[in-house]
Parts: structure tokens; sequence; C-alpha cells
């Protein structure tokens, strides 16, 4: 376990949590595209590989059981065009579209 220093407050802190205690400041990957993102979201947004790119392992998969069924479509579709719209209003902000590094 090594610490390291939270880039928001300054404060020293285990680098296994997820999160700082005192500000709450939490690491994201930096090696992820919001482009690649929004790609993936526009072309296979319905069957979810926007959200297992974005490290949000259980609703991509959510939406891969619901896109094999009519019923499920409906659901997904317009989910996968509120994921594109926020993506593309958080192109500036990637840690909001992001999963958070787990170390």
């Amino acid at each position: 376990m090594a610490m390291i220093y939270c880039r928001e407050c300054g404060r020293r802190y285990s680098d296994r949590a997820l999160a700082c205690p005192k500000c709450g400041y939490r690491e994201f990957d930096l090696s992820k595209s919001v482009a690649v993102y929004l790609i993936l979201c526009w072309f296979f947004g319905v069957i979810g590989v926007h959200r297992f790119y974005a490290g949000k392992i259980g609703t991509g998969f959510c939406m891969l059981v619901l896109s094999c069924t009519i019923f499920g479509m409906i659901i997904t579709v317009p989910w996968a065009l509120i994921d594109f719209i926020v993506g593309v209003c958080n192109i500036s902000t990637p840690q909001n579209i992001f999963a958070f590094k787990k170390k």
C-alpha cells in the first residue's frame, strides 16, 4: 500500500482508496478517449458496448441482455441516445463519463 497525494486538496491518502477522504476527489482512467466512447455509443450503443468501454460493466451487460428482445430494444434505444447526449455534453469533463479506477 502506497500513499498518494490528492490532486484537488493535496492530502495524502492510500492508493487503494476509491476517493480522497477529505474532499472526495476520484481518479479516472486517463487512457480512455471521449471520442471513442461517442463513436461506440453511436454505432453500438443499443447493445451497450460504450458502457463496457467506460468501465460500467453491470449496465453494459444489462443493455446487452435487454437488446435481445423487442421490448428490450424499446428501452435500450433511448438509453443509448441519452448516453450519447450526456457524452457530448461532458466532452471536456471525462471524469463524468468513465468509471473510476480501482487500484
